[in-house]
């Protein structure tokens, strides 16, 4: 059962729970009746039939649920219908850090339409989809704040570093 006192309150992390693919809702519905805490960004999005539109809330991050709860009590979780797993490394289960979990409560309360971009790491290769480099690929050699990534490129048996918009790159296996 969820927490009554302060004490155990302090005892609580958030967590990413894997759901059954269109349960997300059902699921944070059964939890919040549970009385667990859930966050559950949502975006709105245009989904046409063949007879009509309609704007409907879709989950950002689809099949994921997060829930604040004590990770040595965690059978009401998983006892609930819809619930695949949570996440973790092994029977461990991993808390989502603060900044995620901030940013997730952000796009919850901000109720903003919101499109899906690939995570891009150091050490990944990218191709330049846009812009004067456009077609190149190169490996990401630094990530910066904000929307800026470095990418390094290989020209003439050189590489060279390269400050490219992130909304001008996407994720390769390998060079092109």
């Amino acid at each position: 059962m969820p927490p009554t006192t302060t004490q155990d309150h302090e005892s609580l992390n958030w967590f990413a729970i894997y759901v059954q693919a269109r349960h997300e809702k059902v699921v944070a519905s059964t939890l919040r009746t549970k009385g667990f805490d859930i966050c559950l960004p949502l975006s709105k999005t245009q989904r046409k039939w063949s007879d009509r539109r309609k704007e409907v809330e879709e989950p950002i991050f689809p099949g994921y649920v997060f829930c604040e709860f004590d990770s040595e009590v965690r059978t009401p979780i998983l006892r609930t219908a819809g619930v695949v797993q949570i996440l973790g490394v092994g029977k461990q289960v991993t808390p989502l850090e603060t900044i995620e979990l901030n940013a997730l409560k952000a796009l919850e309360r901000a109720q903003t339409p919101v499109e899906p971009w690939p995570f891009i790491n150091k050490g990944q290769w990218v191709r330049v989809e846009a812009g004067p480099l456009a077609g190149l690929s190169g490996v990401v050699a630094e990530c910066k704040s904000g929307l800026r990534v470095v990418v390094s490129i290989s020209l003439l048996q050189r590489s060279v570093a390269v400050e490219v918009n992130r909304s001008q790159v996407h994720p390769t296996d390998a060079p092109i």
